[in-house]
């Protein structure tokens, strides 16, 4: 890692409560019954984080497992107000940086770039075998993302958290859930069926 990790980690002078945690052990297990298709997601096996999602659609489309891109997010990027709102760990003890960089606009920008990757991942067969965003997707998370912290990340590093990402998605929607272990300090994931 050629950045420092105070570069890296923007809550590095927050107090633990207030830092995203870095190395972190997410489920996600289907709940659903019958053809209602449902995601629970439970941080370190104990505690449920979010609400149970579905695909909010009128196909099977497996957005039930987007919280994954989050997660992958805050630990690739370092940035993820969704992943702050969900575990609380806003940082409330700076209430400039808790309404301009953890709050409303910086979760729904989040949410955005979200939808708008996969809009394009599902074209693209959710990146399976694909090694590159499109630039277009890039530029306009760039320019959604100049007025919050996380806009010195750079294009290459969003694209490797999106693909990284995706690839923890497919294995997820193969399996129907599984563990995914988030490390912040190397950036690395690794995921887990539950048998």
């Amino acid at each position: 890692m050629n950045q420092t990790n105070k570069t890296f980690f923007f809550d590095e002078d927050y107090i633990p409560r207030e830092q995203l945690p870095r190395a972190f052990r997410m489920s996600f297990k289907e709940v659903g019954v019958g053809e209602k298709n449902e995601v629970r997601v439970m941080l370190n096996n104990t505690k449920q984080v979010g609400d149970i999602i579905n695909d909010n659609s009128y196909d099977n489309d497996f957005y039930r497992y987007h919280d994954i891109f989050h997660y992958s997010f805050a630990a690739l990027l370092g940035w993820s107000p969704c992943t702050r709102a969900m575990m609380r760990r806003k940082r409330k003890s700076n209430p400039q940086v808790d309404e301009i960089e953890d709050g409303a606009r910086a979760t729904i920008t989040e949410e955005a770039i979200s939808m708008l990757v996969y809009n394009e991942a599902k074209r693209k067969g959710f990146f399976k075998n694909k090694y590159k965003v499109s630039k277009t997707t890039l530029r306009i998370i760039k320019e959604m993302t100049e007025n919050f912290e996380v806009k010195i990340r750079t294009t290459e590093e969003w694209e490797r958290a999106i693909l990284k990402a995706y690839s923890a998605f497919r294995f997820l929607v193969a399996n129907n859930g599984g563990i995914v272990e988030f490390d912040s300090v190397h950036r690395e994931l690794k995921y887990y069926s539950f048998q």
